[in-house]
């Protein structure tokens, strides 16, 4: 081997790293403003009062929006679980512990006073859907306590898509507590060109706990199909190939003009 000229050894070189095609596709996220980062008046806000988050809808049920009753339900699109937010409902708006969103950001935060009594329904319409196709659904969401509150409190998320529908299981914490994040992640099938996507955080029916849920990173798409096998690109391995083949020859007409001189 070490009689091999280098160069013929670089040229052959060439041919064991191939250019190759068929890179991993990648599915586009159906989602406006999953991350919650796009508002209308900033960040640390009352959402659909102080601030609307672009792409999003909020519906409230049960709340009387004139007086915020005792079963209302409020929203905030915040830059983190312990920020404080001024909120038309009594003074200020936080969040008794909390960590950081996975997704970073902003992240919306909703309350559930009176289990689904009082709740926000958060929804967009999801366009450009194949009837028939699957889409995968995934976000991360977790539990906790509006400050100056107290006691053990559960909650949970309501996601509908469409005519499905689908709920994740309680979250539980005790009292000043936060489960944490957690991402959930559930697949739907499309029945429409275009869908509602819906999200519904109903807490515990104890409102003196007051629960809180948060969610970010909402994400909608068809499964990435598997990365395909790597091919020679025919253009690259021919010109490598024959790279290989001339310097083969060029040194081997050397050799034979050196033995004879």
């Amino acid at each position: 081997m070490k009689n091999v000229p280098r160069m013929l050894l670089l040229a052959t070189a060439l041919l064991a790293f191939p250019a190759v095609r068929g890179a991993q596709a990648t599915s586009i996220n159906l989602v406006s403003n999953g991350g919650f980062e796009q508002t209308s008046n900033g960040s640390n806000q009352m959402a659909n009062y102080s601030s609307s988050l672009n792409g999003w809808s909020l519906a409230a049920v049960d709340q009387n929006t004139a007086t915020y009753g005792a079963y209302g339900a409020y929203s905030f699109v915040m830059t983190s679980p312990t920020a404080t937010v001024n909120a038309p409902i009594g003074g200020t708006f936080s969040m008794v512990a909390g960590d950081a969103s996975p997704d970073g950001g902003n992240l919306f935060a909703a309350t559930s006073q009176s289990g689904a009594e009082g709740r926000q329904e958060l929804s967009q319409t999801i366009s450009g859907l194949t009837v028939g196709n699957e889409y995968t659904l995934s976000f991360y969401e977790g539990l906790g306590q509006r400050s100056g509150y107290t006691g053990a409190t559960s909650g949970y998320w309501d996601v509908y898509f469409g005519s499905e529908y689908f709920s994740f299981p309680d979250d539980n914490t005790p009292s000043g507590g936060f489960s944490g994040w957690t991402q959930r992640s559930t697949t739907f099938t499309a029945s429409s060109p275009s869908q509602q996507l819906m999200f519904a955080f109903v807490g515990s029916s104890n409102a003196a706990t007051f629960p809180v849920g948060v969610l970010d990173g909402v994400w909608l798409g068809e499964p990435s199909p598997p990365a395909p096998v790597p091919e020679i690109d025919p253009a690259t391995g021919s010109c490598a190939l024959a790279l290989v083949v001339g310097l083969a020859a060029i040194l081997d007409q050397r050799r034979r003009v050196a033995l004879v001189a």
